[in-house]
């Protein structure tokens, strides 16, 4: 099987996001043995999160990253953040996380896009914020309906939503091959490389110790805690975090079989002709349609068009940018004659609960993993709830529960069928394209 964390290019690729995100940090790697409060392992979302949270409430902290800090998901991602914990709704959040955790998860959630702006406004992080809302377009109708529900029920909690016509939805997106959308103006956009960046740089301001190119080649307990041995270096510490979510690999065992890692391929264009600027996503952060296989984009402020480009379950494939980019003009044909800039790849985490869990594997030793599309807003916040557990908050005062992991029966054929199981997600999506016609 092909595992993300031992095969994959050590270098950041080159993004959308790159010329915004910031200079490198350029951090050494460790060298040497250091002692501290807490070791963090990882250095994406959760991990720099959780040192700054750390150093804040008065903890010495030594976090090391296998690469660069946001290497992985973090840097890697689509940028979105929508005003939800996860994808699940609130009955299916209750039923998965009980009726205690699931409304306090739901009203984290919630304020996901807020949290991210007004942290960010705390630590002076330039996040290149675009507002407008979240827009969730239906493919049938039946999907129409769905969002008519949702819309229903999020307007009784007071949230700032619109449920557009089939019209209404066209002059927006500038497509009319949808029935109805659910526009969500909570939701944000944001440059995620400069926020992860932002965030450790945060940290180290406030004293954490931070190292990259620094794997982890073992763990073992000692009479205080743990120490963790890095090729150059090692830390003893009272507490260890994991927080390598789609990078997990087996230095726990069985921890890596409670996740599936998907791999996602992004694109980006040109800059648009002020023509399509005006009269594509106007006044949105960003779209996502209701196929099992989304198509999913954002209009950047220079005019280029972010989107999705496909999925995978192993090593890195060649796209094949012209059938990718040929799925989003059958949405906007008028983006015939625009050229595709760049692409990149990276992983995202799907668990079988469809979201975040924090499990305490040994005393002194706790993770929060799986992500499922919810990481750049959720994954600090998910690291601040890491800080306030080791910092003394009792474990019922979590946004989450306490659990012990539990492996995905079928995780050992992911790689063998998540192929087959996608292209027959796309057929069901394609006959229900063509029915509708």
């Amino acid at each position: 099987m092909y595992f993300p964390n031992t095969n994959e290019d050590p270098v950041l690729p080159h993004t959308i996001f790159t010329k915004g995100g910031g200079a490198q940090l350029l951090l050494p790697s460790l060298q040497g043995a250091l002692t501290a409060d807490v070791v963090i392992v990882g250095g994406g979302f959760v991990g720099v999160s959780a040192a700054l949270h750390l150093a804040e409430a008065g903890k010495s902290v030594v976090l090391v990253e296998a690469n660069e800090i946001g290497w992985g998901s973090a840097g890697r991602n689509a940028g979105h953040v929508a005003p939800h914990a996860t994808k699940l709704n609130d009955e299916k959040l209750n039923a998965v996380y009980g009726p205690v955790y699931g409304p306090r998860l739901a009203k984290v959630g919630a304020g996901a896009p807020d949290f991210v702006q007004d942290l960010a406004a705390r630590l002076g992080i330039d996040i290149s914020v675009v507002k407008g809302g979240i827009m969730t377009v239906a493919h049938t109708d039946a999907a129409a309906e769905g969002l008519k529900a949702e819309a229903a029920r999020l307007t009784k909690t007071g949230a700032a939503v619109e449920l557009l016509s089939k019209e209404a939805t066209a002059r927006v997106v500038g497509s009319d091959c949808y029935r109805a959308a659910l526009v969500d103006r909570r939701g944000i956009a944001i440059n995620p490389l400069a926020w992860v960046r932002g965030l450790a740089r945060a940290a180290m301001l406030r004293g954490a110790r931070l190292y990259e190119h620094s794997r982890m080649r073992g763990m073992t307990r000692t009479a205080n805690g743990w120490r963790v041995v890095t090729g150059q270096g090692e830390v003893e510490a009272g507490t260890l975090l994991l927080c390598t979510n789609a990078y997990t690999d087996d230095t726990w065992p069985g921890l890596k079989r409670t996740i599936i890692p998907v791999r996602t391929y992004l694109a980006w264009t040109k800059p648009l002709p002020d023509r399509l600027r005006e009269s594509v996503l106007v006044g949105i952060s960003a779209m996502i349609d209701t196929r099992r296989v989304p198509v999913a984009m954002r209009l950047h402020p220079d005019g280029r068009l972010q989107f999705g480009a496909g999925v995978g379950f192993g090593a890195p494939q060649q796209v094949d940018l012209a059938v990718a980019f040929r799925r989003l003009k059958d949405v906007l044909p008028q983006l015939e004659g625009v050229e595709v800039e760049g692409v990149w790849n990276g992983w995202v985490t799907r668990g079988i609960a469809d979201g975040w869990r924090i499990h305490e594997l040994a005393p002194g030793l706790v993770t929060a993993i799986a992500c499922n599309g919810r990481g750049v807003a959720m994954g600090p916040i998910m690291g601040r709830e890491l800080a306030r557990y080791v910092s003394g908050t009792p474990r019922d005062e979590l946004i989450v529960p306490l659990t012990q992991p539990k492996g995905i029966a079928w995780y050992p054929f992911y790689q063998m069928f998540g192929p087959t199981a996608l292209k027959a997600l796309k057929m069901l999506d394609k006959m229900e394209m063509a029915r509708r016609a």
